[in-house]
Parts: C-alpha cells; sequence; structure tokens
C-alpha cells in the first residue's frame, strides 16, 4: 500500500485533530509527523490503532487510498494526452517529471506502469523509442494479467507504438480472448472495439493482411450492439480498409473514402482528419507500389 502516512493526515485533519491527540499512547508525535510525510514506517497494530482512534475502518480507508490513486492516474493521463494533441514537447516533459518525482515519493507498480505510459506517448510525439527495459516491463506485466481492466486497456492503448508488432499482435490475442468480459462493462468494451480496430490498422500498415482480417472477425463476431453507432462504424471502416488492402480497386477505394466523408457530414472533424490521412496513407502506398511494379516491367 502507499500513501499510507498522506491519507493518515488527511484523516486526522478532516477531523479535526492535532497529532498530539491522534498519537497518544500509540507512538511519538515526532514519529506520526515523519509516518505522515512518508519518511518512515510504523508497524500494522500502531497503524490500526491510529484507524481506530480516527474512527475509519480499514475498508474506508482501503476505498480513500483506492479513489487517490485512480484521482492521480486520470489527471496524469488527462495532461499528457492533451500535451501530446497540442504537440506540446514542454508541457510533456512537465508530466513526465510529475510522474517521476510521484514515483519517487509513492514507490509501486501502478505508479511505475504510468511513468512508462507516459513516456511512451512522449516517445510516440517525439518518433523516439522506448528504453527497453521499461519495454520488458510493460509487456511483462500485460501478459501476466488474467483479466484486463480499465487500467490494463489504457496501458496497452497509449504504450501500442513502443512495442513491437510480434508482442501487440501477442497481447492483442490475450485481448480479443477476453473480449466477452469486457462486454459486461460499457466503457471497457468501447476501449476494447478501439485498441482492436487500431491493431488491424498496424498490421495494414505492416502488410500483414491476414493477421489484420484475423482481428477484424474478432470485432465482427463481438456483442456490438446496434446503439453502439461510434463501434460499428471502427469495424465498417476496418472492414473497408482491408478490403482495399487485399484488392485495391477503384470500388473500395471509392468505399473508403464514402466511409470517412461521414464523419465530416456528422461534424466530427477530428476523426475525419485522423481516418482520412490514415486512408490517404494507404491509399499513397498502394499507388506507389503500382508506379514501381510498372517501372519494372
Amino acid at each position: 500500500m502507499e500513501k499510507i502516512g498522506e491519507l493518515i493526515n488527511h484523516f486526522r485533519e478532516n477531523k479535526g485533530m492535532s497529532q498530539a491527540e491522534l498519537s497518544e499512547g500509540i507512538l511519538s508525535k515526532a514519529q506520526l509527523s515523519k509516518f505522515e510525510r512518508d519518511l518512515t514506517k510504523i508497524s500494522v497494530d500502531k497503524f490500526l490503532a491510529l484507524l481506530e482512534r480516527l474512527h475509519v475502518t480499514f475498508t474506508e480507508f482501503g476505498n480513500a487510498l483506492a479513489i487517490q490513486e485512480r484521482l492521480y492516474e486520470q489527471a496524469i493521463l488527462e495532461d499528457i494526452t492533451k500535451a501530446v494533441i497540442n504537440n506540446n514537447k514542454d508541457q510533456a516533459q512537465l508530466v513526465k517529471e510529475r510522474a517521476e518525482q510521484h514515483l519517487k515519493k509513492h514507490h509501486g507498480k501502478y505508479n511505475q506502469l504510468t511513468l512508462i505510459m507516459v513516456k511512451a506517448m512522449i516517445c510516440d510525439m517525439e518518433k523516439g523509442t522506448l528504453p527497453k527495459a521499461d519495454t520488458k516491463v510493460l509487456a511483462d506485466y500485460l501478459f501476466s494479467v488474467d483479466g484486463w481492466t480499465h487500467l490494463e486497456l489504457l496501458l496497452f492503448g497509449n504504450t501500442m507504438s513502443a512495442l513491437s508488432l510480434v508482442t501487440v499482435n501477442q497481447l492483442a490475442r490475450e485481448l480479443a480472448a477476453q473480449i466477452n468480459e469486457a462486454w459486461a462493462i460499457h466503457q471497457n468494451f468501447q476501449l476494447t472495439i478501439n485498441l482492436l480496430y487500431n491493431v488491424v490498422i498496424l498490421n495494414l500498415s505492416a502488410k500483414d493482411l491476414t493477421t489484420a482480417r484475423l482481428f477484424l472477425r474478432v470485432m465482427k463476431h463481438s456483442h456490438v450492439e446496434d446503439s453502439m453507432m461510434a463501434e460499428r462504424y471502427l469495424i465498417a471502416l476496418a472492414d473497408a480498409f482491408c478490403d482495399y488492402c487485399g484488392e485495391p480497386t477503384v470500388e473500395h477505394e471509392n468505399n473508403v473514402k464514402r466511409m470517412i466523408e461521414i464523419q465530416k457530414e456528422i461534424g466530427s472533424t477530428n476523426f475525419f482528419v485522423a481516418f482520412n490521412n490514415q486512408a490517404k496513407m494507404f491509399i499513397n502506398e498502394t499507388k506507389i507500389s503500382s508506379n514501381d511494379s510498372a517501372g519494372n516491367v
């Protein structure tokens, strides 16, 4: 458990108790002061005695600790995402430094993974490479998790570009095997479909149509309800891209373009730009390949 002393300080101040009142008969005031600043540890017996005096149950304390962690992770993710979208390298560096300081103060696996996620997103923005040590920690963790939660989905989604395609595909198979469990939680299911779409695009970019279609089938056979228009659109677009990359005819090219125009019509400018750039990439690569083939005849 992390941030225990910091949270004890929070409960104490909220209840209007002084350090002397809380520590009396349990530990010295100086020791409590150091504990609240995470400068020292105390025994389990003393910790439970502090909770009892604060009239806080162990369950309540655990819930508060979990909420505190989620708020930190959410704030970090929001800030690094904003910096990356705006291509603000200075702001991204500040977020990274904040994550590094947090890890130094509250060392633990999840804080380490959060820092790696930040570094991976910066590497993607700067076209850099994530250190091998970080890549190993990330992959080892994701492969070791039996059931992916929202945390693992976000972690995989935001670090995908830092992993090799072989590793991405192996992890995507793990993800595909758990898609029915993800369906039980709407937000997790939405994330899963988005991640699988990105895996399809990565494989098409690597000219591996067979693997791309494998993950497309997983998307098609998932429990996408009629009301989930965004997810249904991603599946249809992935299908159109696969058709074009498999057989780059004028008909398939026009179908891709029609699919993308839908985003402009409904006012989704950012999505239109992103999908349009993907389409241009595939179409341009196909035409360059065709010209090269013609020149070699």
